[in-house]
């Protein structure tokens, strides 16, 4: 399997984050890639390619333009405000009965595309959000062109951002923006499993009236993790969409033997929606000790996830999402890859 990625996401670094009541270095760092990348080669994936450069034209197929221009002026306006140095973030947040138009002061946009502290900005922000792109969509491109799978290797991850709010680590929709890409180069039907800890959120409110993507995502309860209020078994979709979105919400402390069932009753939606591709939003903050996570997967789980996916028999594309257990993050990724390339 080809993997592409780039290096020019590791400017976006040095920022922290808010942990309930601690101010903490953010999770989501550079060294995630690097982990990856050398267990990746550990386990034989030596096909790793630097990602082509993309326009910004198949970004706003899926987000505002007011909101792209937000995520790519945001550091220098702030750096015009306060000096080099440090991190942008949010003060407040839109809330309702609030008029939340933007103006043109940072800290509304902040407030306006926004929803939560853990989207920073530095100067090297904006530089990896588009190298995440580029990763994603050279992939896309890849299995497009005919050949069965590719892993985008890319951060910051995007199933949290919608179409104009980002959270969650997540500034662009990279699955989404590679879903709309492949059918805007002819594919009738898309299908993105989301498998990280987390609900994509964001990935289910940009697809979920629209009937040529379906969205199956296995998380944790919403009622116990973020996001808290998206990922419930209720939402199915709306108008066009309904029953295009699966959520199956699973307790805190899921193992693989109550894991895999629905993995199994997830992959059955997808093999009836018959997708020109199958995504799959690649989380492993499942694994038993990740700092953000709850579930309770081990290690070699990872290999038997990877190969139930591949039993789908689909043109696949790979795209980094969670996982932030650092010692142990390498091998868990590349466990999914081996085990879907049949090792």
């Amino acid at each position: 399997m080809r993997v592409f990625h780039s290096n020019d996401h590791r400017g976006h670094a040095g920022a922290k984050e808010m942990r309930y009541d601690q101010l903490i270095p953010m999770c989501e760092s550079p060294d995630r890639i690097d982990t990856i990348l050398a267990a990746l080669g550990d386990q034989g994936h030596r096909d790793i390619v630097e990602a082509a450069r993309f326009d910004i034209a198949p970004v706003l197929r899926v987000h505002t333009p007011g909101f792209v221009d937000f995520l790519e002026r945001c550091w220098p306006l702030w750096e015009s405000e306060f000096g080099p140095g440090g991190f942008a973030t949010a003060y407040m947040f839109g809330m309702r009965g609030m008029d939340q138009a933007p103006n043109a002061s940072v800290h509304s946009m902040l407030s306006c595309y926004t929803f939560d502290v853990c989207v920073p900005f530095v100067a090297g922000t904006w530089t990896a959000i588009r190298s995440a792109v580029d990763a994603t969509l050279s992939a896309a491109a890849h299995v497009a062109a005919g050949n069965g799978a590719a892993f985008a290797l890319c951060r910051p991850p995007g199933h949290h951002a919608s179409s104009d709010l980002a959270g969650g680590y997540c500034y662009v929709n990279n699955a989404a923006v590679a879903a709309q890409r492949l059918l805007d180069g002819g594919a009738s039907r898309i299908a993105i499993l989301d498998v990280d800890y987390h609900h994509g959120n964001g990935t289910q409110s940009i697809f979920y009236e629209r009937s040529d993507v379906l969205y199956a995502s296995i998380h944790a309860t919403p009622e116990r993790e973020y996001p808290f209020l998206l990922g419930y078994r209720h939402e199915t979709g709306r108008g066009r969409g309904e029953g295009f979105n699966f959520n199956q919400p699973l307790p805190l402390g899921t193992r693989l033997e109550s894991y895999r069932p629905a993995l199994a009753a997830a992959l059955q939606r997808v093999r009836a929606h018959e997708p020109d591709v199958l995504i799959v939003s690649l989380g492993v903050d499942t694994y038993a000790k990740d700092p953000v996570g709850g579930f309770a997967l081990e290690t070699p789980d990872f290999v038997r996830i990877g190969a139930d996916i591949a039993a789908l028999n689909l043109p696949t594309l790979f795209v980094m999402e969670g996982g932030y257990a650092i010692a142990e993050l390498g091998v868990n990724t590349a466990n999914v890859i081996t085990g879907f390339a049949g090792g």
